[in-house]
């Protein structure tokens, strides 16, 4: 199911361009690297599922495996957006 939610953001990215395919697919879309990218990002969902169910103690239902393996990808691709400013100081 952790592969099934990274799936399912992948998914909620064509679904915001559905629109524009009208023009063609996007060159951006027959890349390798894109492809290549896209798979480990939704591996990286299954295996944060499989992490939390190899954890003591840890149980998972399905829809919060899906939940989770949707919510990886997602959430690791805004912390790389966003870089907080850092307020180096002043030197005297």
């Amino acid at each position: 199911m952790g592969f099934a939610g990274g799936v399912a953001a992948e998914l909620l990215q064509w679904y915001h361009i559905r629109r524009d395919l009208h023009r063609g697919v996007p060159e951006w879309a027959k890349s390798l690297l894109y492809w290549t990218v896209t798979v480990g990002m939704i591996a990286f969902g299954g295996l944060l599922v499989f992490a939390y169910q190899a954890s003591d103690g840890v149980e998972l239902n399905l829809i919060l495996a899906f939940n989770i393996g949707a919510s990886a990808p997602l959430i690791l691709s805004s912390l790389t957006r966003q870089v907080p400013l850092i307020d180096h100081g002043k030197v005297d």
